[in-house]
């Protein structure tokens, strides 16, 4: 059984514990928040990385979104062996595949095509973006392994957008349980727009998010990453659409070209997809995760 270091502890740690807990031994977390030293998370303790120099481990397992930075802090900085850094598949952090299940997919179908076709008809500027529009664009339906559907919105539009959401949901014929959450940044300005669903008879958990992008320096950044994913800002400067189930839904321009900068060669599925896998990230740092202040705050 090998000695596992997990770097990050957070809920993605604790469902990768829970997905290889037969395989590995858990040997204790490496954080960079101090506030966390000296705790336990999970059952399990955490450590700065000062403890790694005394600890025993064969592998450290980055379980945190800032990947590029902590494998430079344990590769450059730390001088730790390059063998002994294991970056994660990005399905042995998620609990479940909820659109395996078809009443959660066909959910899922639902809500791309009620959104985007109320969103037309009030010229509410929104994209699908990410898995989704490559599902879309690739397979003609949304990805059996996706954990979650995405679209894009403008700075402009985020305000008000979560009273427009909820409203419309009202209209429909929908599964109990969903909820709508607000992702703000230390000015309250919002980042983003989550329609949760929880876990029920009916349906499994998933998230609709509603991520704002804004233009800097040519680019569209993804602002609830901090810029993190990002595209040439052409892209997002208007809308495309994409005939799909009979309806039109709203596009990257030069939709291809946008995957590929993304994805790299995004014609060939890969379900065992890690986040270094992505054509072009930008480095973001646990710091300016902090000094961004991101919370979430409850719409309904």
């Amino acid at each position: 059984m090998r000695r596992t270091l997990l770097f990050g502890a957070g809920p993605g740690a604790v469902i990768y514990m829970n997905n290889l807990r037969e395989q590995c031994q858990f040997v204790g977390f490496i954080d960079n928040d101090a506030s966390k030293h000296g705790s336990d998370y999970a059952g399990v303790p955490v450590y700065g990385v000062e403890a790694l120099s005394r600890l025993v481990y064969d592998e450290i397992v980055i379980t945190t979104q800032w990947v590029a930075d902590v494998k430079k802090q344990l590769i450059d900085d730390l001088h730790i062996n390059e063998g002994l850094v294991v970056v994660p598949a990005k399905e042995q952090l998620k609990a479940i595949r909820p659109f395996e299940h078809a009443p959660t997919m066909v959910l899922a179908r639902q809500l791309i095509a009620a959104i985007t076709l109320q969103a037309r008809q009030d010229n509410l500027m929104l994209w699908v973006d990410f898995g989704t529009l490559l599902g879309l664009v690739r397979d003609g339906d949304v990805i059996p392994w996706d954990d979650d559907v995405d679209f894009a919105i403008t700075a402009e539009t985020a305000s008000m957008f979560s009273g427009w959401l909820e409203a419309q949901l009202t209209k429909l014929d929908l599964p109990v349980g969903w909820s709508i959450d607000v992702l703000c940044d230390v000015t309250e300005q919002i980042q983003s727009v989550l329609l949760r669903w929880r876990d029920s008879e009916q349906v499994r958990p998933f998230v609709v998010s509603f991520s704002v992008r804004k233009e800097s320096d040519g680019m569209s950044r993804h602002m609830p990453s901090l810029g993190m994913w990002y595209a040439p800002a052409v892209h997002f400067n208007a809308q495309d659409w994409l005939d799909w189930n009979g309806i039109k839904v709203p596009v990257p321009q030069d939709r291809e070209a946008y995957l590929t900068f993304v994805y790299g060669d995004w014609r060939v599925p890969k379900q065992q997809m890690q986040i270094t896998d992505y054509a072009h990230l930008q480095e973001s740092s646990f710091e300016s995760f902090k000094e961004a202040g991101l919370h979430t705050k409850k719409v309904c």
